[in-house]
């Protein structure tokens, strides 16, 4: 089983309730009703989410704060991911942002150096990672018994500082603390990083433009630019004519094009 992203396009009205609008359009697409197609079923369970990570929207200016805007919904713990400012998961084209395709990764890369740096003066300093793995690898006495190095990561996260960035959502869950082969874990980028803001800011936020699929206010889920799958029909039989994806230029010249009332909402579905 694995992940898909997609965009779902409600109409206006549904501003009253989302989530119910939300629910109706993707019924027809659950993996587990019974009377479902297979070659339909594109989800099994479902967030809202991007405004937290830098994977949603930009907002425009002017509506950072706007109560349309949607917010993550919370992680696999109960924790609030509230949106990193001028980045929402969803809400009315008319308050998103299109202008630049990686503005909403833009800020999302600085508010995490932005949240580095505040914590930094309340916190004392940390030690770094290399310090705790070549103190676990060459001192016997350090982490008796830690085969693994569990106590020794467990130790260095739990540093005031490093604890609290971490723990943070709009830290980004960049960096790795585990071993994989024969690779060391891998402090967050941004700890002990030698560059400017805006250097880091440009280094780490060139990842592309978002490119999900799209769940159309007709009804169509569009698998990117390979398939369309109608919601009320047998895929192999269905007597609708589909979009046309022969020029397809991604999920957000798509969405850009929406009406101003059009609510956009971004998804993480398991599939």
């Amino acid at each position: 089983m694995a992940g898909v992203w997609v965009t779902v396009c409600l109409p206006g009205e549904a501003a009253g309730d989302v989530e119910e609008a939300l629910t109706k359009a993707l019924a027809p697409f659950y993996i587990d009703t019974a009377d479902n197609p297979v070659d339909r079923g594109m989800w099994d369970k479902r967030y809202i989410t991007g405004g937290s990570d830098g994977r949603g929207f930009a907002v425009a200016p002017g509506y950072w704060d706007d109560h349309r805007l949607l917010h993550d919904e919370p992680g696999c713990f109960g924790a609030p991911l509230p949106n990193i400012p001028g980045v929402c998961g969803g809400g009315p084209r008319a308050l998103l942002d299109f202008s630049q395709p990686e503005l909403a990764r833009e800020r999302a890369v600085t508010a995490s150096w932005d949240l580095w740096h505040d914590l930094s003066a309340i916190h004392p300093p940390a030690t770094a990672l290399a310090v705790f793995v070549t103190r676990w690898r060459n001192d016997a006495d350090a982490f008796p018994g830690d085969r693994w190095g569990d106590e020794m990561l467990a130790a260095y996260r739990n540093q005031p500082l490093i604890k609290a960035y971490l723990d943070h959502p709009h830290s980004l869950n960049m960096g790795y603390l585990g071993f994989v082969g024969p690779n060391d874990p891998e402090e967050h980028p941004v700890i002990g990083y030698e560059g400017t803001r805006a250097e880091y800011v440009r280094e780490f936020t060139g990842s592309g433009p978002e490119n999900t699929d799209v769940l159309t206010e007709d009804g169509w889920w569009l698998e990117k630019d390979t398939n369309a799958v109608h919601a009320s029909c047998e895929p192999k039989s269905c007597p609708h004519d589909p979009p046309d994806l022969s020029e397809w230029q991604g999920s957000e010249a798509y969405l850009a094009d929406r009406p101003g009332d059009t609510i956009l909402v971004r998804l993480h579905c398991h599939a």
